[in-house]
């Protein structure tokens, strides 16, 4: 029998929730064929057979968390397959023993012992913490390393509200709904009751502590794009007749972007109170509408990166993220986001902080407007031009209004005065 395993998705992440099974027992899989769909703290993601063969035992029901490691399913195909992924997946997970090899508890105290200023919770007790009004935070856990578990959470909502629990009810606004109730006085008003999936209830998790943690304070500036929309449009000819694929607008946004950040480090950087801490290499995370809600992967070390080499970059990162075939690890280590709601037609862009960053760069639609020019002996002409309106939204508590606009003003007059020999 071949075991398929929990898969090793990172340092980040120890353990999975069961969302979906594709196969049931007695289905012929094929190598490489998506059986089940599992969640983690991080990201939902799709679980391929390691083999073919037929699928004669599922080990962990939907809804069920097991760790990383843990047999999800059975198939009569070739161990070896399986083997080597699980292997692979060891290597990523991070914990290994003295020979270099995959040591599982290692590997575990490795996750568990990353600094965090959430409480340690598996997906389940922190989706079950919710419907029921238990504070994580007043829960004890009994998983590795104080690990929060769904029995944990069931025992504390049965001991009672906590007092932590009774403030966030008193702080409920006036109206409010009961737990999977309607709004008083909506009784008979046609609806359905739609299910908050666990990427919706981790953006909205991270939404409001974003707002309640960091003082937001948006700054804008009009860019004048008529040198890269011939620099894009030389590019893109070249690209074609070699088979490449064309480059949209947010490559050479990204690009002058990290380049002005190279300028303006304090905006390229995590306020903690006391101290800032000031990031070594640009990050870049790209914001991307997918079906299961926003996600943000990060693109590494972007600010090495050419123009092309970023549009690569981002195109391969959206479509893993719209294909559930990201990693946790492609979502973390981000030093500064960009959001592109200008893409769906959004003509104003200020955006949230994606924490624990200062700041985050908005794109809107470019739009084709008349724009005051000089003429050739100086004087002052209308002519029609493509215009952006960059919006940096930051934390007032970390940077003056005065440095986000320079910075600002940094990447609009490097996309204004676009030198493909510099950036592309």
């Amino acid at each position: 029998m071949t075991v398929v395993p929990m898969p090793h998705m990172g340092v980040s992440v120890e353990e999975g929730t069961v969302i979906e099974w594709r196969k049931a027992v007695g289905d012929e899989v094929s190598a490489g064929e998506v059986i089940c769909e599992i969640s983690t703290d991080k990201v939902d993601t799709e679980v391929e057979s390691p083999t073919s063969g037929t699928l004669t035992k599922i080990v962990v029901d939907a809804g069920e968390t097991v760790a990383v490691g843990a047999p999800l399913a059975e198939l009569n195909g070739d161990d070896r397959a399986v083997d080597a992924g699980v292997e692979i997946g060891a290597r990523a997970a991070g914990g290994r023993d003295e020979h270099g090899g995959f040591d599982p508890a290692a590997a575990a105290d490795a996750v568990t012992s990353l600094p965090s200023d959430e409480p340690l919770a598996s997906p389940v007790a922190k989706r079950v913490a919710a419907e029921r009004g238990v504070e994580l935070g007043s829960v004890t856990g009994s998983g590795r390393n104080g690990r929060i578990r769904k029995a944990d959470v069931l025992a504390a909502a049965a001991a009672g509200p906590s007092s932590s629990g009774a403030a966030a009810a008193r702080r409920a606004p006036l109206g409010a709904p009961a737990p999977k109730g309607v709004p008083v006085g909506y009784e008979d008003v046609p609806h359905e009751v739609v299910p908050t999936t666990r990427v919706r209830q981790a953006i909205a998790e991270h939404m409001i502590r974003s707002r309640q943690t960091a003082a937001h304070m948006t700054t804008e500036v009009d860019v004048d794009l008529t040198a890269v929309v011939r620099a894009r449009r030389e590019l893109n000819a070249a690209r074609t007749e070699s088979g490449e694929a064309k480059l949209s607008f947010l490559p050479f946004i990204a690009r002058a972007t990290c380049a002005a950040l190279a300028e303006h480090p304090d905006i390229n950087a995590t306020f903690q109170g006391e101290q800032t801490i000031r990031w070594g290499q640009v990050n870049l995370g790209i914001a991307v509408d997918t079906e299961a809600g926003l996600l943000v992967p990060v693109v590494r070390n972007a600010g090495t990166m050419t123009a092309p080499a970023l549009g690569e970059a981002i195109a391969d990162l959206a479509a893993r993220a719209r294909d559930k075939k990201l990693v946790p690890d492609d979502l973390a280590g981000g030093t500064f986001t960009i959001s592109n709601p200008g893409s769906v037609g959004a003509v104003s862009a200020p955006a949230i902080i994606n924490q624990p960053q200062v700041a985050i760069l908005g794109i809107p639609a470019i739009q084709r407007r008349p724009w005051v020019v000089a003429g050739p002996e100086g004087e002052e002409m209308i002519a029609i031009r493509s215009i952006l309106r960059l919006a940096v939204t930051f934390d007032h508590r970390a940077v003056d209004g005065a440095d986000a606009t320079r910075f600002a003003v940094a990447a609009k007059d490097r996309l204004e005065s676009w030198a493909t020999e510099a950036y592309a």
